[in-house]
């Protein structure tokens, strides 16, 4: 029951439904009889006491003040029965006829509350108005409930009549116990339209279109809620930890009209396709139920369904979380305004809230600020809202969000329902929990899961240790095979220092976190491992159980000793320049790791106390490059083991400018596979570069991208696909099982790595790839390592047509401390190695290459080195916009040394100036409207050609004018520029002159910075306006925000949005097309957030089109 105003509880009673012919099991249609038959004859007429409607009203105004739902009609407490009231017609054939016809005065509405009835075999019960407009019924023995309680619809009008028809020769007579008439005295029919099928916005998604593909199992959870015959609210069945299936339906607090006992249930009323809407099917309903527990607090109630739901209806017991986290987005799925079922999507996260319409009680909700796609109306309240887990986190109280209104809804906290109560009929808990186990969330079920064996999952056979460090190592294993539906549930996965013999040991030993679920039987599993004591040997085994709790027998027992401790030495110990403004030099700082055995320096650096200006001390590292491919040496079958470095997080750049960073870092790549198995291409033409399988050692291509890439300046329209797990842009001819450092001039050249090992396709594997108009992807699956007996690694190039690359990595399961990750230039001269034969890559983890990206300043490095092997830490000197100064800064560099954990490297630069032979006087600048207005003086000038003027709103100066200068002269000068701020694509720019002698030499001035961020937020007019079809609009954000820019046609129709987004602070200029518009006037509007404090702006102006 979605509440637009403060509370409309009762009037969506009404709203959602009227008064309706039932269907189904609810009731059977037909015309009652005395109409049929034409029968006449006087009916006794009972009058209802007249109410005062006045004090009514002002009662319910009182009651609004406590937030207390609003009521539509006033109870007159009956005692009224077939034996005490009504008239009696005996029929010829020896049938009956029973009609009672009962006045509430000036009622709007009648509606009846039953606290006895029940109908024998072949009765009919039928109520219907004076004028005979609204009939409903029949209500028979399909309608008789073990508690015998019942409930009919709203009548409109003042007076209703009651007919009641019993067939001869019945086993037992009816019964019909009116306890209860409710006189309507708000207007609620004629005031509210009624909603049924197709009466929900047009913004709301139909559950069956491509939308709901994810959520098909809770789509079958959710069902309508028909009270008297009006469709009223919607929720959700709910599993519990039992999985006993007990029919427990979650629905809102404020949908308790009436009596839950008569209450109808209606599942599957689902639309049967996406587009055009369809009325579904209304038959699969059930009737009746009790109410276990409610509570106001955070509006839920429980109620237990009483009538066996069939089996074919196939509906689903939704999973839930009495966590008290907020989503990361969230889904809701409901029935608005009566409608066929919907689904509603917000891609933000939850916010705790009190009850914003009417608060009272802080942190009670969460609140949907704003839904992304659809909406909830009317006939929503009740529904489940689940978090990014398919588990409910709380069902809708009220809102004021609809097609026309994205605003806010608010949702009952499920963690606050489950025990915030101090009774079991006030909380949820004890019926979802009702073995107390302590367990706060739980999985949806189904009854399709078939019922519980006693079959354990088979034992791990093939467990093993991969990727071993100092301080680490991998776990791969297959996951192993269960009977049950969704087969194995959890890993029990251990580690001891003593020896694992038994199950007992298995017990005694510490547990290992899996994150996520199990794999499908078969596929390969790993556990990557940290913090491990240097030099030790560990033993590991794991147990599985399904979703009966069976355990299976222990695993094969492994165990592995860690290397041993690395040693550091950073070299030199100390960094010191002098130079001039202007030199450019650059110095490097060699991090090592000196241990003969097998050992691995984890390192951490940081640049403290620095006192160079950003960007003045470039660093990146590289390699120390000595692992070179001897191709006449090389031998596949018996591969010599080498292990080399990983730096971690980003890196780079390199000479062209390419950039990497991986999705470890908070600003860097997010991981989203693409998967191009069903629908992309598979490489099949496989050419071989030797005597092995070309699968083994061979290529695939040329292979047409799709669009021109370009690669180190470079353009490329097609591939070759490696067996070895990278893509050249030319072709190839030898083999490359054996993997070297990247540059390299070795073959081969020009080529994109995401995971270069002696890689085997030959059995199992599959290359995908498949061009989209802004990417082209390649998806390695299950490819395997060379000889080895259980590895499997799925990743994926995706090569972007804005010049940017992507590695995603799916499964990799097997020795990962083998392969080569980089890019790499055409000749080998120039490239970017991310690993050289060293642990680094995971499962679900991503990296991107980018030429001069827009990505953060860093000043913290990370990197593995294996014993034997370097780092090179270069540092690059740019002295250009530096003032004469001393500059320092320290390296610090944190290790897993345990000997050596710190080591600090101190750097310093002393810089000179030159003789100027410009006495420069003033150098200022200026923010106008439109302009930065320059000038400086001078009050001497020798052999003075003129002014360079140089920008910098980036990385690099431009020379963006020149200006004559005045020779030798002893006289006052004084020069001027404009900068147009509309050239100038940054919040901040710099500038500089560059005075430039007769001879060639040159000289800077100092450096002055001016910031072009906007003060306040702004939207201009369009230009020009009027216009036909094409104008310009301009905007400014004085901080980061949330940007939208829409427009919309005098109807308030969205017809277009031209800016949506996250955007810098700054001007802007966007460029509309309104080509497929016809003439008039329009209006643009935007809204934004800022994302650095609270303010918030939105304007609307006018622009008008003639054609």
């Amino acid at each position: 029951m979605k509440k637009n105003i403060y509370s409309n509880l009762i009037i969506i009673f009404l709203l959602l439904g009227g008064a309706y012919t039932l269907k189904a099991q609810i009731s059977e249609g037909g015309i009652p009889y005395s109409i049929k038959q034409n029968i006449k004859g006087s009916v006794e007429t009972i009058t209802m006491p007249s109410v005062d409607v006045e004090r009514l009203l002002e009662e319910d105004e009182n009651d609004a003040k406590l937030g207390i739902p609003l009521r539509f009609g006033k109870d007159h407490s009956v005692n009224l029965d077939m034996n005490n009231s009504g008239t009696w017609t005996e029929l010829s054939d020896g049938s009956k006829l029973w009609r009672l016809r009962i006045v509430c005065p000036d009622a709007f509405t009648t509606n009846l509350l039953y606290d006895w009835f029940w109908m024998p075999e072949g009765a009919k019960f039928f109520l219907y108005n004076d004028d005979k407009s609204e009939i409903i019924g029949a209500f028979t023995e399909k309608n008789n409930k073990e508690h015998g309680e019942f409930a009919t619809s709203l009548i409109s009008g003042e007076a209703v009549t009651l007919e009641y028809y019993q067939p001869a020769l019945v086993d037992k007579p009816g019964i019909i116990s009116i306890s209860t008439v409710v006189h309507g005295y708000r207007d609620i029919l004629s005031k509210y339209s009624v909603r049924d099928f197709g009466s929900s916005g047009s913004c709301n998604n139909n559950v069956a279109c491509e939308v709901g593909d994810d959520w098909r199992d809770e789509i079958r959870s959710v069902a309508m809620i028909i009270v008297g015959g009006s469709r009223m609210c919607s929720g959700s069945l709910v599993n519990n930890t039992s999985g006993d299936l007990e029919q427990l339906f979650l629905t809102a607090n404020h949908c308790l009209i009436g009596n839950v006992s008569s209450w109808v249930f209606m599942f599957n009323y689902d639309s049967p396709q996406c587009s055009p809407n369809q009325d579904g099917p209304t038959s699969m309903t059930v009737q009746g139920s009790t109410l276990l527990a409610s509570n106001s607090a955070s509006d839920f109630a429980l109620v237990k369904i009483t009538e066996a739901i069939p089996q074919d209806y196939n509906v689903h017991w939704a999973g839930w979380s009495a966590i008290n986290e907020p989503s990361e987005y969230s889904v809701g799925i409901h029935h608005p305004a009566g409608d066929v079922k919907k689904i509603s999507f917000d891609y933000d996260p939850s916010v705790t809230s009190d009850y914003d319409p009417s608060p009272y009680l802080a942190n009670s909700h969460w609140e949907v600020t704003a839904w992304d796609d659809g909406t909830t109306e009317p006939g929503s309240s009740g529904s489940p809202l689940f978090n990014q887990d398919k588990k409910i986190i709380g069902q809708l109280h009220g809102g004021w969000a609809s097609c026309s209104s994205i605003t806010e809804d608010y949702y009952g906290k499920f963690s606050m329902s489950w025990d915030r109560g101090t009774t079991p009929s006030t909380r949820l808990k004890d019926w979802l929990d009702p073995e107390n186990t302590g367990i706060l969330e739980i999985d949806g079920f189904d009854p399709s899961l078939g019922n519980p064996d006693l079959v354990p999952p088979s034992a791990i056979t093939d467990l093993e240790v991969e990727d071993i460090t100092s301080m680490g190592l991998t776990l791969t294993w297959s996951a192993p095979f269960d009977t049950s539906y969704g087969g194995v549930r959890q890993y029990d996965i251990r580690y001891s220092q003593n020896p694992i013999a038994d199950t007992n040991d298995f017990k005694n030993a510490d547990e290992l976190n899996f994150a996520g679920a199990p794999a499908d039987s078969g596929e390969s599993e790993s556990l990557i491992l940290n913090g491990l004591e240097f030099n030790t040997t560990y033993y590991f085994a794991i147990r599985s159980n399904d979703r009966w709790n069976n355990v299976s027998e222990l695993s094969n027992v492994v165990s592995a000793a860690t290397f041993e401790a690395p040693q550091i030495l950073v070299t030199p110990n100390q960094i010191s320049h002098s130079v001039n403004v202007g030199d450019v030099l650059s110095d490097t700082l060699k991090i090592s790791n000196t241990t003969s055995v097998n050992s691995t320096l984890q390192y951490a650096v940081t640049l403290e106390n620095n006192t160079f200006p950003e960007k003045a001390a470039k660093v990146k590292f590289t390699a120390d490059n000595k692992f070179r491919r001897n191709i006449n040496n090389l031998d596949k079958r018996n591969p010599k083991e080498e292990y080399g470095l990983s730096f971690r997080g980003f890196g780079g750049p390199d000479l062209f400018g390419y950039e990497w960073m991986d999705s470890d870092e908070l600003s860097g790549p997010v991981y989203q596979w693409i998967d191009i198995s069903t629908d992309g291409t598979e490489a099949v033409n496989w050419i071989p570069t030797g005597s092995y399988d070309p699968k083994d050692e061979g290529y695939a291509g040329p292979i047409n991208i799709g669009f021109d890439f370009s690669f180190y300046d470079v353009d490329y329209s097609s591939v070759y696909i490696s067996s070895n797990g990278f893509v050249s842009f030319t072709q190839f001819n030898s083999n490359s099982f054996s993997n070297s450092s990247i540059p390299s001039d070795d073959d081969p050249n020009g080529i994109i790595a995401p995971f270069w090992d002696d890689l085997d396709g030959s059995s199992l594997g599959k290359v995908f790839y498949k061009s989209y108009p802004d990417k082209f992807v390649i998806q390695f699956d299950g490819w395997k390592k060379y000889a080895a007996s259980s590895s499997s690694f799925t990743f994926q190039i995706v090569i972007r047509k804005n010049g940017k690359i992507n590695f995603y990595y799916n499964n990799m399961s097997g020795t990962l401390t083998s392969a080569t990750v980089g890019i790499e230039n055409q000749d080998g001269t120039d490239g970017l190695q991310v690993v050289k034969d060293a642990a680094y890559i995971k499962n679900n983890f991503a990296l991107e290459f980018a030429a001069e990206p827009e990505w953060m300043a860093m000043d913290n490095y990370e990197g593995m080195i294996y014993n034997g092997n370097s780092a090179n830490m270069v540092i690059e000197f740019l002295t250009d916009d530096l003032t004469p100064g001393l500059y320092s800064m320290d390296v610090v560099i944190e290790s897993n040394d345990p000997n050596n954990s710190s080591i600090t490297v101190p750097v310093s630069l002393n810089l000179s100036g030159g003789e100027i032979p410009v006495e420069l006087t003033s150098f200022n600048a200026e923010k106008n409207e439109k302009v930065i207005q320059i000038s400086w003086s001078t009050a001497t000038e020798t052999n003075n050609l003129g002014f360079e003027i140089e920008r910098k709103s980036k990385d690099n100066w431009e020379n963006i004018s020149f200006v004559s200068g005045k020779g030798t002269t002893t006289e006052l000068s004084k020069y001027y520029f404009e900068d147009e701020i509309s050239s100038i694509k940054s919040n901040k720019v710099s500038y500089r002159l560059k005075q430039i002698d007769f001879d060639g030499k040159f000289n800077f001035s100092d450096v002055i910075e001016i910031d072009l961020t906007p003060s306040a937020y702004e939207l201009s007019q369009n230009y020009p306006n009027p216009f036909n079809p094409v104008t310009k609009i301009n905007f400014a954000l004085p901080f980061k925000s949330d940007l939208q820019l829409t427009v919309y046609n005098t109807l308030g129709q969205k017809l277009a949005v031209i800016e949506n987004g996250i955007k810098d602070a700054g001007y802007y200029e966007v460029i509309w097309n309104a080509s497929d518009l016809a003439s008039g006037l329009y209006l643009y509007v935007i809204s934004a957030k800022s994302l650095e404090n609270n303010d918030e702006f939105r304007n609307v102006k006018k622009m008008l089109l003639i054609k």
